[in-house]
C-alpha cells in the first residue's frame, strides 16, 4: 500500500483504534446507587461479583444470623443476600454497556473485489473500498444522551428496588413478631380453657353440673386449640416469608427473633405534608419521570434522523494493469424513497406519550396510597392508645377484682376464667393494632422512598 494511501486512511484507522480501546467501567453506576440511598437506607449495600468483598458480605450475614435478629439486622441480611436484588444490580451493567456502546462509532467497512480477465493475458485487477458511516459522528451526542437518560432511569429503578426490599423485609419481620406474640397469647388462652374444662369435668363427676355444661366447655377448649393451631401456622408462614426475603437457606434458615413488638409512640407523627414527601421522595416516580425524559430524547433523535440515517463516506481504489493505483473518495447514500421514517417517528411518539401517562398514573396512585397509609396509621395509633390506656387496664382490673371476690368465695372460678379469657382476647387485639400501626408507618416510609422526615420518630429501627 502506497504512502499516499496510508495518509488518506490515517483518520479512519485512528478512529477505529480509539473505538477499539473503549472499555465498560466495572462499577457500572453502583456507587451512584449507594450515594442515592445513603440517607434513605442506612444498611450496607454490596453487589456480588465474585470478588473478595463477597466473602466479607457473607461473613457479615453469618454474624447477623448467629444472634437474635433485629429488624435492622433482617434488612441488612436481605440487602446482602437476596438473589433477586443481586439480579437487579445486573441491570446496571447492561445499561452501562449500552451507554458505552452508544458512544462508539460503527466499524468502517472494507470491501475487496478481484477481477480476472476472460480473454487475453492481462493481469487480474484488484479493487477495494473503505467507508464509514458519516452520520454516526453527527448523531453520536444524541445517542449518548438517550443512553445516559436510560442509564439514569435504571439507577433510580435499582435504588427503588433496594428501598422496596428493605421495607418488605421490615414488614415481614413485624408480621412474624406479631404472629409469634399472638401464638404465645393463644397458648395461654388454651391453657385457661383447659383449666376451665378440667374444673367442669371434676364437677360433672361429682354430680354438680350436667353433661351439657361439660360438652360446652369441651367445645370451647377445642375452639381454643384450633385458634392456637392457626396462630402457629401463621408463625411458620411469616417466618418463611422473611426467610425468602433475606435469601437464606440451609443452616442459615435457623435464625431467631425476639417475639415482642415495639410499642406505639405516645405522640402521633406530623402527617400534614405526607403527600408532598411521597411525591418528592418516591424513587419509582423519579425513575418514571426519567423514563419520560429518555423517550423524549429518543423521539428527538428518531425524528431528526428519519430521512438520512445512512450516509457512508470513505476512499476507494483500483489497481491498474501497470500496477499503479487509482484512488478517490467514495459516497454511499441510502435514498429515502420507500421508508421515510414516519413509522419510526410515530412509534417513538406513542412510546413517549405512553411513558408520560404511566408516570401520571403512578403519581396519582402514590398520592392515594399515601393518604390511605396515613389514615391507617392514625387509626391504629388511636386504637393502640385506647387499648393500652383503657381497655387492657380495665380487663386487668376485672380479673384482679374477680380474684379478690373468688378468694372470699363471692364469685365462681368460671367467672374468673372468663375474665382472664376476655383479658387475653383484648391483648391479642392490641397486638394486631400495634402491628398495623408499624406496617402503616413502614408503608409511608417506603412510599416516600425511605426518606420521609415526618416518620423519623416512628421507625421501629433496630428494636430487639
Amino acid at each position: 500500500m502506497t504512502p499516499a494511501l496510508l495518509r488518506r486512511l490515517a483518520p479512519l484507522l485512528l478512529a477505529g483504534t480509539l473505538a477499539g480501546c473503549a472499555t465498560v467501567p466495572p462499577e457500572a453506576g453502583f456507587p451512584d446507587v449507594r450515594q442515592q440511598l445513603a440517607d434513605r437506607v442506612p444498611q450496607r449495600l454490596s453487589w456480588n461479583r465474585d470478588s473478595a468483598a463477597d466473602d466479607a458480605a457473607a461473613q457479615a450475614v453469618q454474624a447477623l444470623l448467629a444472634q437474635p435478629l433485629t429488624a435492622d439486622g433482617a434488612v441488612q441480611v436481605a440487602l446482602l443476600g437476596n438473589p433477586g436484588l443481586q439480579a437487579m444490580y445486573e441491570d446496571l451493567g447492561v445499561a452501562q454497556a449500552d451507554l458505552v456502546q452508544a458512544g462508539l462509532l460503527r466499524n468502517p467497512v472494507l470491501s475487496l473485489a478481484g477481477k480476472l480477465p476472460t480473454q487475453g493475458a492481462e493481469p487480474p485487477k484488484l479493487e477495494f473500498g473503505l467507508v464509514a458511516n458519516f452520520l454516526d459522528l453527527l448523531w453520536l451526542p444524541a445517542r449518548r444522551r438517550v443512553a445516559a437518560d436510560r442509564f439514569a432511569e435504571v439507577k433510580l429503578a435499582v435504588s427503588a428496588e433496594v428501598v422496596d426490599l428493605a421495607a418488605e423485609t421490615r414488614a415481614a419481620y413485624l408480621r412474624h413478631q406479631a404472629a409469634a406474640q399472638t401464638a404465645k397469647a393463644l397458648a395461654e388462652m388454651t391453657a385457661l380453657a383447659q383449666a376451665s374444662y378440667d374444673l367442669v369435668a371434676r364437677l360433672e363427676r361429682a354430680g354438680n353440673v350436667n353433661e351439657r355444661r361439660l360438652a360446652m366447655e369441651q367445645a370451647a377448649l377445642e375452639d381454643a386449640r384450633l385458634e392456637q393451631a392457626d396462630a402457629e401456622g401463621e408463625v411458620v408462614a411469616t417466618r418463611e416469608t422473611l426467610t425468602r426475603l433475606m435469601g437464606v437457606w440451609g443452616d442459615q434458615a435457623a435464625w431467631t427473633v425476639a417475639d415482642t413488638l415495639p410499642p406505639v409512640p405516645p405522640q402521633e407523627p406530623d402527617l400534614g405534608a405526607v403527600e408532598t414527601a411521597v411525591i418528592a421522595g418516591n424513587l419509582k416516580l423519579a425513575a418514571a419521570r426519567q423514563a419520560v425524559a429518555a423517550k423524549a430524547s429518543d423521539l428527538g433523535l428518531t425524528d431528526a434522523s428519519r430521512l438520512w440515517s445512512d450516509i457512508s463516506t470513505g476512499v476507494s481504489g483500483e489497481r491498474e494493469t501497470d500496477r499503479s493505483w487509482l484512488l478517490g473518495p467514495s459516497l454511499e447514500l441510502a435514498l429515502p424513497l420507500f421508508d421515510q421514517g414516519q413509522p419510526a417517528v410515530a412509534k417513538a411518539a406513542a412510546e413517549y406519550r405512553q411513558e408520560a401517562r404511566r408516570a401520571q398514573r403512578l403519581a396519582i396512585d402514590l398520592r392515594s396510597q399515601a393518604r390511605e397509609a396515613r389514615d391507617r396509621l392514625v387509626r391504629a395509633h388511636d386504637l393502640a392508645q385506647h387499648y393500652r390506656e383503657t381497655v387492657i387496664p380495665l380487663q386487668q382490673r376485672v380479673v384482679r377484682l374477680g380474684m379478690a371476690e373468688y378468694n372470699y368465695m363471692l364469685t365462681s372460678p368460671f367467672e374468673v376464667l372468663a375474665a382472664r379469657q376476655a383479658e387475653s382476647a383484648a391483648y391479642r387485639r392490641y397486638i394486631a393494632t400495634v402491628r398495623d400501626y408499624w406496617l402503616a408507618a413502614g408503608d409511608l416510609d417506603r412510599l416516600a422512598g425511605g426518606h420521609a422526615p415526618m416518620m423519623e420518630t416512628t421507625r421501629p429501627g433496630g428494636q430487639s
